[in-house]
């Protein structure tokens, strides 16, 4: 075998240099390694960026996700409209903030919330809808604020996929009740594992506060005049956090570039399929595609060390919320979606050696 062939070129994996070394060893070196300034930092240049009046950072999206339900008024015995394709993390942070979720089929060109399926499934019990914006392609927000206006309804955007990306209205995550984001090893940047959650609203602010820290509003307080928990985050994954969002501009350029060369290296063949492209600002940070032999592509390019990632089944397939009503958005996205390698540091001869192999498996199948 040739280098190149036993070279392994992976999904996605994160990608750290020295700065981000160093922005972590001063935090352990200063000796205060609880939720500080460093978060305190990082919460204010989110409220600058995004031109919110809030910022609250978190462990991870899931957590976000749950206690910004929770903060809105979900609770216990409630419905919550979750889409079909996503990551199981969105319907897990439904349950708990202790509702159930109600599964929504997918546009199969765009993969997020279908509106007219969401108001079908809407139930008397129904207090919230979380869109996804899978891959940083924006739902359909004019159409679920319609929705969610028509049933008195809360939105809690799920960004975990969307830092940064914008729609025709502005950045994503904040057109909504609460925004929750998502700094997990899988995202354009990480601070291990983390995640923060953006509003406008200062009661939504404040339950998130109370429900991270023991129902208080500040440390400085013994005094919890409600429940909470703790949910809090260790300054060392502020400082990561800091680190990792001077390099987030040349990211989502990168991102940017790493898309358009896929799409002109593979437009000529026919048994793939791009799905639209964000516009108005936006962009993907996984690149996507369909086929309808995704699995023996994924098989064949894994024996030669790439790493295709297929997207995740849909939710009503999974045992933890199996259902038997039908998804057929879903279903189509689930069987032939994939997303491309992407690592932040992956080469142009890498991507161009997954363009070249991709091509010669679809040369070999039989027409």
């Amino acid at each position: 075998m040739t280098t190149e062939q036993t070279d392994r070129i992976p999904w996605f994996e994160p990608s750290f240099d020295e700065a981000d070394i160093e922005a972590v060893r001063q935090t352990v070196v200063r000796g205060f390694v609880n939720e500080g300034p460093a978060n305190r930092a990082f919460e204010a240049e989110l409220r600058r960026f995004f031109g919110v009046a809030h910022a609250v950072t978190m462990p991870n999206c899931t957590t976000s996700l749950a206690l910004s339900l929770m903060a809105v008024g979900v609770r216990p015995g409630d419905t919550v409209l979750v889409p079909d394709i996503t990551f199981i993390g969105t319907a897990s942070a439904v349950k708990l903030a202790g509702a159930e979720p109600i599964l929504v089929d997918v546009d199969p060109s765009t993969f997020n919330m279908d509106p007219a399926d969401a108001r079908r499934r809407i139930k008397p019990s129904t207090k919230a809808i979380v869109p996804v914006h899978l891959d940083g392609r924006s739902a359909d927000m004019t159409a679920l604020h319609d929705l969610a206006k028509q049933g008195g309804l809360r939105i809690v955007e799920d960004t975990a996929e969307a830092l940064a990306s914008r729609n025709a209205t502005g950045f994503l995550g904040t057109q909504s009740d609460a925004g929750s984001f998502s700094l997990a090893p899988t995202k354009i940047i990480t601070s291990g594992q983390g995640g923060f959650v953006l509003t406008n609203q200062q009661e939504v602010r404040d339950n998130l506060v109370r429900l991270k820290d023991h129902g208080r509003l500040s440390r400085a307080s013994d005094v919890h005049p409600v429940p909470g928990f703790n949910f809090k985050v260790t300054d060392m994954q502020g400082a990561l956090a800091l680190s990792q969002w001077a390099k987030l501009p040349g990211r989502i350029e990168r991102s940017r570039e790493i898309d358009r060369r896929y799409r002109e290296g593979l437009r000529d063949v026919s048994a793939i399929e791009f799905p639209p492209r964000p516009t108005n600002g936006g962009y993907l940070m996984w690149p996507d595609f369909k086929t309808e032999q995704r699995d023996k592509l994924v098989a064949d390019l894994l024996a030669r060390g790439i790493v295709l990632r297929p997207f995740w089944p849909a939710l009503h397939t999974q045992p933890a919320y199996a259902s038997n009503d039908a998804y057929p958005g879903a279903t189509e996205a689930q069987r032939h979606g994939c997303w491309l390698p992407c690592s932040p540091a992956i080469s142009d001869a890498q991507i161009d050696r997954v363009i070249r192999t991709i091509r010669e498996f679809f040369r070999s199948q039989p027409q």
